[in-house]
Protein backbone atom coordinates (compact mmCIF):
# COMPACT_ATOMS: atom_id res chain seq x y z
CA UNK A 1 0.00 0.00 0.00
CA UNK A 2 1.55 3.45 -0.89
CA UNK A 3 2.20 6.15 2.12
CA UNK A 4 -1.01 7.71 0.28
CA UNK A 5 -3.15 5.23 0.70
CA UNK A 6 -2.01 4.32 4.22
CA UNK A 7 -2.77 8.20 5.44
CA UNK A 8 -5.81 8.35 3.70
CA UNK A 9 -7.02 4.97 5.23
CA UNK A 10 -5.68 6.83 8.62
CA UNK A 11 -7.01 9.64 8.29
CA UNK A 12 -10.59 8.20 7.30
CA UNK A 13 -10.35 6.10 10.68
CA UNK A 14 -9.47 9.58 12.59
CA UNK A 15 -12.64 11.34 10.88
CA UNK A 16 -15.05 8.54 12.01
CA UNK A 17 -14.12 8.63 15.62
CA UNK A 18 -13.85 12.43 15.81
CA UNK A 19 -17.53 12.24 14.44
CA UNK A 20 -18.64 9.60 16.35
CA UNK A 21 -16.84 11.02 19.88
CA UNK A 22 -18.36 14.61 18.74
CA UNK A 23 -22.25 13.62 18.01
CA UNK A 24 -22.12 11.68 21.86
CA UNK A 25 -20.49 14.87 23.25
CA UNK A 26 -23.16 16.95 21.70
CA UNK A 27 -25.79 14.69 22.99
CA UNK A 28 -24.03 15.06 26.98
CA UNK A 29 -24.45 18.59 26.16
CA UNK A 30 -27.98 18.44 25.06
CA UNK A 31 -28.67 16.77 28.22
CA UNK A 32 -27.18 19.08 30.45
CA UNK A 33 -28.54 22.40 28.78
CA UNK A 34 -32.51 20.42 29.27
CA UNK A 35 -31.73 19.68 33.00
CA UNK A 36 -32.33 23.58 33.66
CA UNK A 37 -35.88 24.33 33.74
CA UNK A 38 -35.26 28.01 32.08
CA UNK A 39 -32.94 26.40 29.31
CA UNK A 40 -36.17 24.03 28.35
CA UNK A 41 -38.43 27.23 27.87
CA UNK A 42 -35.50 29.09 26.09
CA UNK A 43 -35.15 26.12 23.62
CA UNK A 44 -38.65 24.24 22.95
CA UNK A 45 -37.48 22.47 20.25
CA UNK A 46 -34.41 20.87 21.57
CA UNK A 47 -34.87 17.50 22.45
CA UNK A 48 -32.86 14.52 23.13
CA UNK A 49 -34.22 10.89 23.30
CA UNK A 50 -33.08 8.37 26.15
CA UNK A 51 -32.06 6.07 22.84
CA UNK A 52 -29.63 9.21 21.85
CA UNK A 53 -28.31 9.29 25.29
CA UNK A 54 -27.98 5.47 25.64
CA UNK A 55 -25.81 5.58 22.28
CA UNK A 56 -23.62 8.42 23.01
CA UNK A 57 -22.66 6.42 26.22
CA UNK A 58 -21.74 3.53 24.89
CA UNK A 59 -19.50 5.03 22.27
CA UNK A 60 -18.27 7.74 24.76
CA UNK A 61 -17.29 4.79 27.36
CA UNK A 62 -15.68 2.76 24.96
CA UNK A 63 -13.51 5.45 23.98
CA UNK A 64 -12.64 6.97 26.87
CA UNK A 65 -11.56 3.59 28.30
CA UNK A 66 -9.11 3.30 25.38
CA UNK A 67 -8.18 6.73 25.97
CA UNK A 68 -7.37 5.56 29.48
CA UNK A 69 -5.23 2.66 28.87
CA UNK A 70 -3.32 4.96 26.02
CA UNK A 71 -2.31 7.00 28.82
CA UNK A 72 -0.56 3.99 30.56
CA UNK A 73 2.94 4.12 29.32
CA UNK A 74 3.55 1.09 28.05
CA UNK A 75 -0.23 0.76 26.04
CA UNK A 76 0.35 1.56 22.23
CA UNK A 77 -2.63 -0.28 20.47
CA UNK A 78 -6.35 1.93 19.82
CA UNK A 79 -9.10 1.12 17.93
CA UNK A 80 -10.18 4.60 17.64
CA UNK A 81 -6.64 6.40 17.32
CA UNK A 82 -4.99 5.79 14.27
CA UNK A 83 -1.05 4.47 14.60
CA UNK A 84 0.02 7.18 12.96
CA UNK A 85 -0.81 9.75 15.20
CA UNK A 86 -1.41 7.47 18.31
CA UNK A 87 2.74 8.33 19.94
CA UNK A 88 1.85 12.00 19.08
CA UNK A 89 -2.07 12.07 20.49
CA UNK A 90 -0.96 10.26 23.78
CA UNK A 91 1.87 12.64 24.47
CA UNK A 92 -0.60 15.60 24.36
CA UNK A 93 -2.80 13.76 26.54
CA UNK A 94 -0.30 13.62 29.48
CA UNK A 95 0.72 17.42 28.75
CA UNK A 96 -2.53 17.45 31.15
CA UNK A 97 -1.19 16.25 34.79
CA UNK A 98 -4.68 16.20 35.89
CA UNK A 99 -6.56 14.97 33.20
CA UNK A 100 -5.74 10.79 34.23
CA UNK A 101 -7.56 11.71 37.29
CA UNK A 102 -10.44 13.41 35.69
CA UNK A 103 -10.92 11.24 32.63
CA UNK A 104 -11.50 8.12 35.57
CA UNK A 105 -14.23 10.27 37.79
CA UNK A 106 -15.71 10.78 34.30
CA UNK A 107 -15.90 7.61 33.17
CA UNK A 108 -16.77 5.87 36.68
CA UNK A 109 -19.83 8.87 36.70
CA UNK A 110 -20.92 7.10 32.97
CA UNK A 111 -20.82 3.66 33.83
CA UNK A 112 -22.81 4.28 37.04
CA UNK A 113 -25.28 6.75 35.01
CA UNK A 114 -25.12 9.58 37.56
CA UNK A 115 -25.38 13.18 35.77
CA UNK A 116 -22.53 14.73 33.56
CA UNK A 117 -22.09 17.79 35.08
CA UNK A 118 -19.90 20.71 33.55
CA UNK A 119 -16.73 20.17 35.14
CA UNK A 120 -17.26 16.30 32.76
CA UNK A 121 -18.49 18.09 29.71
CA UNK A 122 -14.78 20.47 29.93
CA UNK A 123 -13.03 17.23 30.25
CA UNK A 124 -14.66 16.12 26.96
CA UNK A 125 -13.90 18.86 25.36
CA UNK A 126 -10.13 18.88 26.23
CA UNK A 127 -9.79 15.74 24.89
CA UNK A 128 -11.82 16.54 21.61
CA UNK A 129 -9.61 19.16 21.08
CA UNK A 130 -6.46 17.20 21.10
CA UNK A 131 -8.02 14.97 18.76
CA UNK A 132 -9.37 17.71 16.22
CA UNK A 133 -5.56 18.60 16.37
CA UNK A 134 -4.48 15.01 15.38
CA UNK A 135 -7.14 15.10 12.82
CA UNK A 136 -5.68 18.40 11.22
CA UNK A 137 -2.06 17.09 12.30
CA UNK A 138 -2.79 14.46 9.58
CA UNK A 139 -4.42 16.25 7.09
CA UNK A 140 -1.79 18.43 6.82
CA UNK A 141 0.48 14.86 6.60
CA UNK A 142 -1.99 13.51 3.92
CA UNK A 143 -1.84 16.79 2.06
CA UNK A 144 1.60 17.41 2.00
CA UNK A 145 2.11 13.64 0.87
CA UNK A 146 -0.12 14.02 -2.70
CA UNK A 147 2.53 16.96 -3.26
Amino acid sequence: MSDISVLSNQYDKLVSTSEKVNNSVIAFKKRSILNDDANKTKYPKLKITTEELDMAKSILVLFLENIQKLMEDDYMESDFIPVTVLEDYKLRLSANPYLKEDLKKLLDLLKQNKPVGEENISVLDTILLILDNERSSLFKKLRTARG
